[in-house]
């Protein structure tokens, strides 16, 4: 089914723009909501994986630009984050990951996902490409320029 194969990826966009665990189940919902009424819209000349990854980011920056002032600080709770590791590397694992959230929502949204896509879900320049519908030049000096932007918040204390 759809939303068995697409609902993890769509939810960790979500919550890569929002600012906790329950938000991003609610936008994930409204996502799939609106990709089911839309799915006739389905461009032929996009993979399906691509189209509904692009309704994600699409709806995911819209939310973001009508609450941003709702995310300027981010809250994890631990249950955020799972694992079959030990304590201690879990403990490790959760504070990096607390730290790259609260890098990310510094970044602005197509920077952000950007990063998201590559860095986090491993996707290849064709396929963001495709996704956010740009030029693969576009997506590499993006992805390059959002790094560095990465890399001066954490020289300067996240």
């Amino acid at each position: 089914m759809m939303i068995d194969r697409y609902s993890k990826p769509v939810y960790n966009i979500a919550l890569n723009f929002c600012k906790n665990p329950e938000d991003a189940s609610d936008i994930t919902q409204e996502i799939f909501l609106k990709i089911f009424r839309n799915i006739d819209k389905v461009d032929d000349k996009f993979n399906f994986t691509s189209w509904v990854l692009r309704v994600s980011k699409n709806h995911c920056i819209d939310h973001w630009r009508k609450n941003r002032k709702n995310y300027n600080i981010i809250e994890f709770s631990e249950k955020t984050f799972g694992g079959d590791d030990t304590p201690e590397k879990n403990f490790v694992k959760e504070n990096d990951i607390i730290i790259l959230r609260r890098m990310l929502m510094q970044l602005k949204p197509d920077a952000k996902l950007l990063i998201i896509l590559r860095d986090i879900r491993g996707h290849s320049y064709k396929e963001i490409s495709e996704i956010m519908n740009i030029p693969e030049g576009t997506v590499k000096s993006g992805i390059n320029r959002a790094r560095l932007k990465l890399a001066e918040i954490y020289r300067n204390g996240n």
